[in-house]
């Protein structure tokens, strides 16, 4: 591709080698005629015309000097020089060169007005094919553009054109040839007046996060929603006089409700930074600090301008940093410092750290040693890593801590003590029961081997009734020797076995003995009277209401019918006892008298129900009302 200046010389060269070669032709032409003559020189004019009609004015008056000085050489006498003899051959070469020099002037300014014509119309051309793009591409930079844009016309400001972008305001919403007010009627009140201002003064009106209500959906209420945006005059755009209103809006609504949530964020997280509880400090990548709250203020005993720009440890007032006078950093307890290692963590890894440690702290003129429990938290931004450093003083917490560990340990040994002693009297009581129990079974012995050597039947059977009343307390003791718990015993695990042990002691099988027994734990205050009022009531049922070999059956129930009280009930269906006859005084009966006794001793009521038989019902409450002396 020739670049446009070489072109232009290139054409320029061959219209003035058309010249020459035209000047040569013209030479050749005239040959044939006689010299000297005035026709040659009418020969020469239409090549000088050729060639100006060709070039222009400077290729015309090269052939017309060529063309002159050839007729004066070639055609004028004397031939052969540059001279000539006879004033017409002066006049015949003036008009020769004058002709030339006129023609290739008329012809030049004719080519030159040509090609200025041929450029204006090629200007014109390019101006409509770049009108023509330009419009397409304003076009398509409104139809495509993300900002709402709409052309307002008229008195009523009717929209005559608007984007998709201003369509998808309200989607479903015709726009197209209806007003403001008929489009946005809740806005209208607020943006008629502006746009009659900007129409009256023919000045541009501009406004940013401009609230104004507005509807979404066609019959949806109105939403306050906010909008940067310009109103433009455009003057003459459908008449001379008539002026239209250019709309550009760009909706900001989303991002005004997230400036607002930010702000709230924000002044929620400063007013936590500055009342929170424990000492916040913000250092940079340099470990210096940038930032503290009010609580580090206080606590360091600083106000805040002197401790920015500072290392940590100079900020709080760390004595590590008096022994070196480079301070923080260089002293010799440093390298261990909690601040020094999570900051340097969390710059590091991006991880924070959780750590405690006792830094000498300035206090009242002097040191003192504080536990700060330290907490970072790495925060990444664009121009590099900070950290949040959060202390809190658990210096009181921990004194109080080791204190309590102390008396834990203290506790501890107490306990331990305790146990030893528990368990040395523990074996000090089995022993006891054990002792009990053996006393009582040589006491039963010394029963029997009386009643084996008295004559009498009645003394004997006393005597085995008292035997048995010394077995069933000798039992309860058995119970309690074997039993893990020394003081209380389960009462129907006992009571079985005392059944049975009567059963097997009873001759023949005349009678049934059924048990209904719950599981109830009593002390050995409750259960030694309790063991002997059964004893008593099962005896006397034997020994009393199956006479004459009569067969039957007995029942022995025990349970909790209510909350805190037990019930004890025999039952047989023999001879029955008379109704009143556990009144004192009706029964001679040394068991019944035994047993009111004893249901005094547990503050109880011993009942005698009806029944085919006999029934007698003990209730009492499962805790003595009162200190009582054990039978």
């Amino acid at each position: 591709m020739i670049p446009r200046s070489g072109r232009c010389d290139l054409d320029l060269l061959r219209r003035y080698g058309a010249a020459l070669v035209l000047s040569l032709a013209a030479q050749l032409a005239r040959l044939p005629l006689a010299s000297p003559t005035s026709i040659p020189y009418i020969t020469y004019v239409p090549f000088i015309v050729t060639a100006g009609a060709l070039g222009g004015f400077g290729p015309g008056l090269l052939a017309t000097v060529l063309c002159t000085l050839e007729s004066l050489y070639y055609a004028t006498d004397p031939v052969g020089e540059f001279a000539a003899s006879q004033p017409v051959h002066c006049v015949g070469l003036g008009i020769l060169a004058f002709t030339g020099l006129l023609a290739s002037m008329l012809l030049g300014r004719l080519i030159r007005t040509r090609r200025e014509a041929m450029s204006a119309a090629e200007t014109r051309i390019q101006l409509a094919e770049e009108k023509e793009m330009r419009q397409h591409l304003l076009e398509s930079m409104v139809q495509n553009s993300p900002a709402a844009m709409a052309l307002l016309v008229g008195k009523d400001f009717t929209f005559e054109m608007l984007n998709p972008s201003y369509q998808a305001l309200a989607p479903g919403e015709p726009m197209a040839g209806r007003t403001v007010s008929e489009v946005w009627p809740e806005a209208a009140p607020l943006v008629l007046p502006l746009l009659q201002s900007v129409r009256d003064t023919g000045t541009a009106f501009h406004a940013r996060e401009f609230g104004v209500p507005l509807h979404r959906v066609p019959g949806r209420p109105a939403e306050k929603r906010y909008f940067d945006f310009s109103y433009v005059p455009l003057r003459g755009y459908a008449g001379a006089d008539d002026l239209a209103v250019l709309v550009a809006a760009n909706e900001v609504t989303s991002y005004k409700a997230a400036e607002e949530s930010l702000s709230a964020a924000y002044s929620e997280l400063e007013a936590i930074y500055e009342h929170a509880p424990v000492v916040l400090l913000v250092v940079d990548e340099q470990l210096r600090v940038q930032k503290v709250n009010e609580l580090a203020s206080r606590f360091a005993g600083r106000p805040i301008p002197d401790m920015l720009g500072v290392l940590p440890g100079t900020a709080i007032g760390c004595g590590n940093c008096l022994t070196d006078p480079r301070g923080c950093g260089y002293g010799a307890d440093c390298p261990r410092c909690p601040i020094r290692l999570s900051v340097l963590d969390a710059l590091q890894g991006g991880t924070g750290r959780r750590v405690e440690g006792w830094l000498p702290l300035a206090a009242d003129g002097g040191q003192q040693p504080r536990c700060l429990l330290v907490s970072t938290a790495a925060m990444d931004f664009g121009n590099g890593r900070k950290v949040l450093v959060c202390a809190q003083d658990i210096t009181e917490l921990k004194q109080a801590q080791l204190e309590l560990l102390r008396r834990e340990e203290a506790l501890q040994q107490t306990v331990a003590r305790l146990q030893t002693a528990l368990a040395d009297k523990t074996v000090l009581l089995q022993e006891v029961h054990h002792r009990v129990k053996n006393n009582l079974a040589v006491i039963s012995s010394l029963l029997v081997m009386k009643a084996d050597a008295v004559a009498s039947g009645e003394a004997r059977a006393a005597l085995a009734e008292s035997q048995q009343r010394v077995h069933s307390i000798a039992l309860i003791h058995e119970h309690l020797y074997g039993n893990e718990h020394l003081d209380r015993i389960d009462f129907a695990e006992y009571a079985q076995q005392l059944v049975d042990g009567i059963r097997a002691a009873a001759a023949g099988e005349r009678f049934a003995i059924e048990t209904g027994l719950e599981a109830v734990e009593l002390g050995i205050e409750r259960a030694v009277p309790c063991a002997l009022v059964l004893n008593e009531l099962l005896s006397n049922a034997l020994k009393y209401a199956f006479p004459d070999g009569r067969s039957g059956r007995i029942q022995v129930q025990f349970r909790e019918t209510q909350a805190g009280v037990l019930e004890l009930a025999v039952e047989d269906n023999g001879v029955g006892l008379p109704p009143g006859g556990l009144v004192a005084g009706n029964s001679k009966s040394l068991g019944l008298q035994i047993v009111r006794i004893l249901a005094r001793q547990l503050d109880g009521a011993v009942e005698q129900e009806a029944c085919p038989g006999t029934r007698i019902v003990l209730r009492f409450p499962a805790k003595p009302l009162a200190p009582r002396e054990v039978i």
